[in-house]
């Protein structure tokens, strides 16, 4: 995964996003976060930004890390979040040319994901760029991670003709778009949504396991 291209690339985008966002979007709750709002959201990735750049934090970073993230730029207008997320980038991207762990990707999973996350919350369509490189690096360590003691799921994108294990049975086939699947397995998919994808049995027994975070209760429009 080149995960300084996906990072610049996304953080480029939010930043031209954020010189039109007024008053009420940047107040918009995030439905795929519920507890920030979209100026929130920005300092949540001004902070992990310099987190790891600093080394304060190795991702991932837990709920109090990100709270606290939050808090720590809450006194910042946009304008100063994406100046102090500017400013702290370069060091961000001297952390991805030297470390190698695939931990040090994380951030860019992240940005990708908020993203998408701060376009449904404001009605916009899904920017799905890089969404094969994403999903490679997710659904590759959830094939990994996979328990021999659940059903065997075999995963295809259908727009990229990428293919997963995960375990080594065939019980259950599922496909979707690239975007769907990381979207999916990073807790942006409802279980409502995730049964109506393609599947070729009951996925009942493997829903709450396919995502790295809790499904959301309310179905996601990104």
């Amino acid at each position: 995964m080149n995960t300084a291209k996906i990072y610049t690339s996304c953080q480029e985008r939010m930043l031209a996003l954020a010189d039109g966002l007024g008053a009420e979007q940047l107040a918009t709750p995030v439905p795929a976060l519920p507890a920030w709002n979209v100026q929130q959201t920005y300092a949540h990735l001004v902070g992990l930004c310099a987190d790891v750049a600093a080394d304060r934090v190795t991702p991932p970073a837990d709920d109090a890390v990100t709270a606290r993230q939050v808090a720590d730029h809450a006194h910042l207008d946009i304008a100063g979040l994406c100046a102090a997320w500017r400013e702290h980038t370069p060091a961000l991207l001297e952390v991805f040319a030297t470390r190698t762990r695939a931990r040090y990707s994380l951030p860019a999973v992240d940005v990708w994901h908020h993203e998408n996350d701060v376009r449904g919350a404001l009605g916009m369509e899904a920017q799905p760029e890089h969404a094969d490189e994403l999903a490679a690096f997710v659904l590759g360590a959830t094939a990994r991670a996979w328990s021999p003691d659940l059903p065997g799921v075999r995963v295809a994108a259908t727009d990229t003709g990428q293919e997963w294990a995960f375990g080594e049975r065939a019980d259950l086939e599922w496909s979707a778009t690239a975007f769907e699947l990381v979207r999916a397995t990073t807790g942006r998919r409802s279980a409502a949504q995730m049964r109506a994808m393609d599947w070729s049995g009951d996925p009942s027994d493997v829903l709450g396991r396919l995502s790295a975070f809790p499904l959301p209760e309310a179905d996601l429009r990104v």
